[in-house]
C-alpha cells in the first residue's frame, strides 16, 4: 500500500511521495496530480493531513472527532474497543470524546482520492517493475569457515538506522528453541499479522489456500537458517502514543545439540542483543533439557546485559506447542502450567535462573493444541490444513503478541528507551570485540570470565573518555580566563562550582556507561571522582593565585587612573583664571599631561604582578584609558584659552579708548587687517582700536598692528598645536613665553 508525504499543510504547494520501503523510490507530484520528479532519498516522515496516526497509512473512510483530529473510521473504532474501560479519548491529544460524535470528513476524503488516483494511474502505466520492492529477510550474522560469527554492519544499519527507525524505539521479537520445531511457521504468521494491524477478525491469516511466504522453510531435518536473519523493513505499531518499529528476528536453532557449544553461545549473544521479546518455542513438555538450555540462555543474557548495559530480561513467552495432556489451552492453561513448573523448580532448587525467569512479571505461558495430522503432513502451512481449534488459539496468541509488542521496546539497564541507532551501535561494538579478540565461550563459566574481561576493557575506555573530556574542559577554562578582564569576571568560588557541575555531569554519564554490578561500578566511579578532584584542585590552586594577581593589577591600574584623573582636575582648577590660563599655552599643557601619564605608567608597571603578557595587557588597557581623559581636558582647555585671549584683547582696547575717548584712523585699518590674517578678530580688533591720536596716527597704527599681531599669533599657534598639526620651528614665539608678556 502507498503512503503519502506532504511538504505542507493543505493543497497549496502540495508534494506527495509514494513510499513502501527504504530502498524504494519516492514519487513527487504537483498539485494537479502530474508527476514532477522521482528521487531515491528515504521518506522523512508522514504528515497528519492524509495519514491516520493509528494505522500510519493513508486515511480510509476518514472521520473527524470533537477535538478536530482525523482517523480512519475502522482504526478509531478498534482503538476505542481496546481502551473502552478508560473512557473514550482522542488517540493523539487524549481529549475526552463521545463515541457518537464521529463525523465523516468528506472534504478530506475527496482530497485523499485526488491524491491517490493519479498516483495509482502512474504506477499502472509504468508496470510491475516500477513497484517498490517488498520486504525480505536479510542475514545479519553468518558463520565463517572456522565457525566464527561475522556481523554484516551494513545490513544492520539498513534495518535499524534508516527509514525513520534510527530515532524511534524498537521492539525486536525473536523465537528461540531447538531446530526444526516450526519457528519459521510462527515467524511468518507474526509477519502477516503485523502487516495487517487494523484487522479485527481472523482475515489477516489469509485465504484458506494461501501458502506462507516470508522466512524460508524446507522439509527435512537439515537446518535452513544459518546465523541470524531479520526482516529488513520495520513493522510499525502504535503504542502509548508513539510509533514503535517492530522487527522479527530469526536465529539458527539456539538449542542445536549437534553444534559446538561455543558457536551456540555466540549465536545466543547476537540473538539476545537483537531481542526485547523472546518466544521460547518448545514441544509438548518443558523437560529438563529445555530447562538446561534456558538456564544457559538466561546466563548469557545476564552477561550480555551487564556488558552492553542492556535490560537483560524484558519479555519471555513460554509457548508450548502440540499440547495434549489436558483440555485447557491458551493463556489460562499456560499460566496454570507455569505455576506447576515453578513449584517443581523451587522444590528441586537446581536452576535458580530459570525459576526467576518463569516467575518474572514479564513472563507468561501459552498452550497451543495439536494442529492436526493434515497440517503436520503439509509443507506450506495453509489455514485450510489446520484444525479449527488450533487456528483459533493460534490467531489469539499471534494477535496478543502484536498488541503487546509496542510496549516491550528495547531498553538499557536504567530503563531508558533505546533508539534503533543506539542499539545498532552497541551491537557493532560487541561484534568488533568478538572479531578482534579470541574469546573462549566453550562453557558458560568460560563465557562469564570472558565477558568480565570485556566489561573491564569497556569500563576502562568509558573512564578514560570521561577523564579526557574533563581535562579538555579544564584546559578550555584555563585558556578562556587568562586575561585580567575574563579572569576577574569569574571568582574562584564560581569557578569551583563550574568545575564541580561538569564533574557531576560526567560522573552521571559514566555511571550509565559502566558495565557490571553496582558495587563494581561504584568502586570505578569512586576512583574516577578522586582523579577528577585532583585535576580540579590543581587548576583551582593556579586559578586562585592568578585571580589574586589580577586583583592587585586591577587595583594598581585603578590607582593610576585615579591619580591621573586627580592630576587633570588640579590642572583644571589651577588654570581657571585669565592670568593662569594665558600663562600656559595648550601645547605646553599637552606636554605636561603626557609627561604625567608616562610617569604614572612607569610606576604602575613596577606594581603589576604576573607574567609579561598579563602585565602588558593591563598596561595597554590603562594606556587606552588615560589619553581619553587627556583629550577631553585639552579640548575644554583650548576653548577656555581662546575665550580668555579674546577677552584680554577687548579689555586692553576698551581701556585705551576709555582713557583717550577719541576715534582712530589708520590704527583701525591695520588692526582689522591683522585680525583677518590671524583669525582672532576679537583680540586684534580691540587692540587696533587702541591706537589713539595723542601718539599720532602713525604711532597708533604701529601699536595696534604690532600688539594685535602678537596676541593673535600666540592664539593661532595655540589653536594649531591643539589640532596636532603644529610643525616645529613655525611658532615665532617661545613655548616658554606666557602670552601676557607681550612684545619686548
Amino acid at each position: 500500500m502507498c503512503r503519502l508525504l506532504l511538504s505542507g499543510r493543505g493543497p497549496p504547494g502540495l508534494e506527495i511521495s509514494c513510499y513502501q520501503s527504504p530502498s524504494a523510490p519516492e514519487y513527487h507530484f504537483s498539485p494537479t496530480g502530474s508527476p514532477l520528479s522521482m528521487s531515491s532519498r528515504a521518506m522523512e516522515r508522514l504528515q497528519e493531513d492524509v495519514t491516520c496516526s493509528i494505522c500510519l497509512d493513508v486515511l480510509e473512510d476518514p472521520v473527524s472527532i470533537e477535538c478536530s483530529h482525523n482517523f480512519c473510521r475502522g482504526c478509531l473504532v478498534a482503538h476505542w474497543r481496546e481502551v473502552s474501560a478508560q473512557g473514550y479519548q482522542c488517540p493523539e491529544c487524549r481529549a475526552p470524546c463521545s463515541r457518537d460524535r464521529m463525523t465523516p470528513d468528506t472534504r478530506l476524503r475527496a482530497l485523499v482520492e485526488k491524491i491517490t488516483e493519479p498516483l495509482q494511474e502512474e504506477m499502472e502505466l509504468q508496470g510491475p517493475r516500477s513497484l517498490p520492492e517488498p520486504g525480505r529477510p536479510v542475514q545479519l550474522v553468518r558463520l565463517d569457515e572456522e565457525g566464527g560469527l561475522i556481523l554484516d554492519e551494513e545490513a544492520l544499519s539498513r534495518c535499524l538506522e534508516q527509514g525513520g527507525v534510527g530515532n524511534s524505539p524498537v521492539c525486536l521479537v525473536s523465537i528461540i528453541g531447538e531446530q526444526r520445531r516450526g519457528k519459521y511457521f510462527l515467524m511468518n504468521y507474526l509477519l502477516r499479522r503485523l502487516q495487517r494491524p487494523e484487522a479485527e477478525d481472523a482475515s489477516w491469516m489469509g485465504q484458506e489456500d494461501q501458502a506462507l511466504v516470508g522466512f524460508e522453510c524446507r522439509n527435512g531435518t537439515a537446518t535452513v537458517t544459518r546465523g541470524v536473519w531479520m526482516w529488513d523493513q520495520p513493522l510499525w505499531v502504535q503504542a502509548q502514543g508513539r510509533r514503535v518499529a517492530v522487527f522479527l528476528v530469526d536465529t539458527e536453532g539456539s538449542l542445536d545439540l549437534e553444534r559446538h557449544m561455543e558457536t551456540s553461545i555466540r549465536l545466543s549473544v547476537f540473538s539476545i542483543l537483537l531481542s526485547s521479546y523472546w518466544i521460547f518455542n518448545i514441544s509438548n513438555m518443558f523437560t529438563r533439557t529445555e530447562a538446561d538450555y534456558l538456564e544457559i540462555f538466561i546466563n548469557v543474557a545476564k552477561e550480555v546485559g551487564e556488558t552492553c548495559n542492556l535490560h537483560s530480561f524484558q519479555r519471555l513467552d513460554l509457548l508450548v506447542r502440540d499440547w495434549q495432556l489436558s483440555g485447557s489451552y491458551g493463556l489460562d492453561g499456560g499460566q496454570e502450567f507455569l505455576r506447576e513448573k515453578s513449584q517443581h523448580l523451587e522444590a528441586s532448587a537446581e536452576q535458580p535462573l530459570v525459576l526467576g525467569a518463569l516467575r518474572a512479571s514479564g513472563t507468561r505461558c501459552y498452550l497451543l493444541p495439536h494442529p492436526g495430522t493434515g497440517f503436520t503432513s503439509c509443507s506450506v502451512g495453509m489455514p485450510s490444513d489446520m484444525d479449527k481449534k488450533f487456528q483459533q488459539y493460534l490467531c489469539d496468541y499471534i494477535t496478543s503478541v502484536m498488541h503487546s509488542a509496542g510496549t516491550h521496546i528495547r531498553k538499557d539497564r536504567a530503563g531508558q528507551v533505546l533508539t534503533g541507532t543506539q542499539l545498532a551501535a552497541r551491537i557493532k561494538d560487541v561484534s568488533r570485540y568478538l572479531k578482534t579478540k579470541h574469546y573462549d565461550f566453550s562453557s558458560p563459566m568460560k563465557m562469564a570470565e570472558e565477558f568480565a574481561a570485556i566489561r573491564q576493557e569497556l569500563n576502562s575506555r568509558a573512564v578514560e573518555a570521561v577523564r579526557r573530556e574533563y581535562k579538555q574542559f579544564v584546559q578550555e577554562l584555563d585558556r578562556d580566563h587568562q586575561s585580567m578582564r575574563s579572569c576577574l569576571r569569574v571568582k574562584p568560588l564560581e569557578m569551583q562550582k563550574r568545575l564541580e557541575g561538569k564533574r557531576q555531569e560526567l560522573l552521571e554519564h559514566c555511571w550509565g556507561e559502566l558495565r557490571g554490578k553496582d558495587p563494581q561500578k561504584q568502586e570505578a566511579l569512586k576512583e574516577l571522582k578522586q582523579e577528577l578532584d585532583r585535576q580540579m584542585d590543581k587548576f583551582l590552586l593556579v586559578y586562585k593565585e592568578r585571580f589574586k594577581k589580577m586583583e592587585v593589577n586591577k587595583r594598581a591600574a585603578e590607582d593610576t587612573r585615579r591619580d591621573y584623573e586627580q592630576f587633570v582636575q588640579e590642572l583644571d582648577r589651577d588654570h581657571q583664571s585669565m592670568r593662569s590660563c594665558l600663562r600656559v599655552k595648550p601645547l605646553e599643557m599637552q606636554k605636561r599631561l603626557e609627561g604625567k601619564r608616562q610617569e604614572l605608567l612607569e610606576r604602575c608597571r613596577g606594581e603589576l604582578l604576573g607574567e609579561d603578557p598579563q602585565k602588558q595587557e593591563a598596561l595597554e588597557e590603562l594606556q587606552q584609558g588615560l589619553p581619553s581623559q587627556m583629550d577631553e581636558f585639552l579640548l575644554t582647555y583650548k576653548k577656555r584659552f581662546k575665550r580668555k585671549a579674546a577677552s584680554l584683547g577687548l579689555y586692553i582696547g576698551g581701556g585705551v579708548l576709555a582713557v583717550v575717548g577719541t576715534a582712530v584712523s589708520v590704527g583701525v585699518g591695520v588692526g582689522v587687517a591683522a585680525a583677518v590674517v590671524t583669525v582672532e578678530e576679537a583680540v586684534a580688533f580691540g587692540v587696533g582700536v587702541g591706537g589713539f591720536s595723542f601718539l599720532g596716527a602713525g604711532a597708533a597704527s604701529w601699536f595696534a598692528a604690532r600688539f594685535g599681531w602678537k596676541v593673535s599669533q600666540n592664539t593661532t599657534d595655540t589653536n594649531t598645536a591643539g589640532q596636532g598639526n603644529e610643525r616645529e620651528g613655525e611658532d615665532r614665539s617661545s613655548d616658554q613665553d606666557p602670552l601676557l608678556q607681550g612684545d619686548r
